[in-house]
């Protein structure tokens, strides 16, 4: 009896291990694009873009949050995970297979009006005190394009307090995450004085250089789906998203 048990045993488990394998996905948290909740599921723009092209092509989809800085590095060494949402850029070209654009945004310079009530331009810049995201495109575009470096905090939140605070004289980031940030600390939106806007970008879906080209190509269709249908407008206007100008 117990011979004639072992085959189905082994059918058994064989059946069990070839069930569909989650997608795993590497969640930078970038409020309001990917934001960690303090009870349930993370949500923001790029999560609910993902579990829904996730849902159209019948894949579990496994996220993993963590800070923007330990994202880029994980992906970079594991072949088979997502990315969202970084931003594509000359510097992490050669890093990444670049998926599909997820939203498009505009990095800008805003002040309080407080202390700069004139919009700021990119020649005010250098005598400034200027905040950004540590290892964000913001960052970079000061560094590279600019030759100006910034004080960096680990949260735009923090930004948003530096800056009410007149800690820093300038802010640059993303206009949806200025404004998503500002709210997040309840500080007043009409105090934020939008300046010259350094690039409009968009933020993608990546992976490592080693993700399979037919597996990417089935997330870029159906991303390019929801683009032409509507619902990916529709998702990212749940959080009072401001398309670029």
């Amino acid at each position: 009896m117990r011979t004639l048990c072992l085959p189905f045993l082994t059918l058994l488990l064989l059946l069990v291990n070839t069930g569909a394998q989650a997608i795993v996905l590497v969640a930078a948290e970038l409020p309001p694009y990917v934001i960690r909740s303090q009870q349930g599921a993370p949500s923001g723009m790029a999560i609910e873009v993902m579990e829904e092209a996730a849902r159209r092509l019948k894949e579990p989809l496994t996220i993993e949050l963590m800070p923007l800085a330990r994202a880029l590095i994980e992906v970079t060494h594991r072949k088979d995970v997502l990315l969202i949402p970084p931003v594509r850029s000359s510097r992490r070209e050669h890093l990444f297979y670049w998926v599909a654009p997820i939203i498009d945004e505009e990095f800008v310079i805003v002040s309080d009006r407080r202390f700069h009530p004139s919009p700021l331009k990119v020649t005010d810049l250098p005598p400034l005190q200027i905040g950004t995201l540590r290892y964000s495109f913001g960052q970079h575009l000061l560094r590279q394009r600019l030759k100006l470096e910034s004080d960096t905090v680990a949260t735009e939140k923090l930004n948003a307090q530096k800056l009410h605070r007149g800690r820093i004289d300038a802010w640059v980031a993303a206009w949806n995450a200025i404004l998503y940030n500002q709210r997040l600390g309840d500080l007043p939106t009409d105090r934020l004085v939008r300046g010259e806007t350094l690039m409009r970008t968009q933020f993608y879906v990546a992976a490592s250089k080693e993700f399979p080209f037919t597996e990417g190509r089935r997330w870029q269709a159906v991303i390019d789906e929801m683009r032409r249908d509507g619902s990916l407008t529709r998702i990212i206007r749940q959080y009072n998203y401001h398309s670029p100008e």
